[in-house]
């Protein structure tokens, strides 16, 4: 299976989450390419299997989450990826509200609905965090 993790991080720690991601994957056989938006590979994008994207949550704390203006911009210039299996996941410092249900709208006419959602306040993986991924990779 290969995999393109792709993030975009305000402070670092999505940046760190997408490493922790990525090395939990790669640590279970799986061929992943971590970069930001700025960055990432057009060409490995459309030939992975799994799609993961990534974006810290924007907001106001409690209410109003998501995404910032570059991961929406990113998304909006990304290639079609239906037909591919796609997770998201987020950092936050209190709730992620409506932040996946965002993405999930801003994602709509590009790529068919996820198949995980992944979210960390410390940047680490949980074992619900890894459970997931677990099932994610053998399905």
């Amino acid at each position: 299976m290969r995999t393109s993790i792709i993030y975009n991080s305000h402070s670092g720690t999505t940046k760190a989450y997408a490493l922790e991601i990525g090395n939990f994957l790669s640590g279970s056989g799986i061929e992943c390419k971590i970069s930001s938006i700025d960055d990432y590979d057009k060409e490995y994008l459309l030939s992975s299997d799994l799609v993961m994207l990534g974006c810290w949550t924007n907001g106001l704390m409690i209410f109003a989450q998501h995404p910032d203006r570059a991961w929406k911009e990113f998304v909006e210039e990304m290639p079609d990826i239906r037909k591919k299996t796609v997770a998201l996941f987020t950092t936050y410092k209190i709730a992620t509200g409506s932040m996946f249900r965002k993405m999930e709208n801003i994602l709509a006419d590009k790529s068919d609905p996820p198949k995980a959602i992944l979210k960390s306040r410390s940047k680490q993986l949980t074992e619900k965090n890894r459970s997931i991924l677990e099932v994610l990779i053998n399905s």
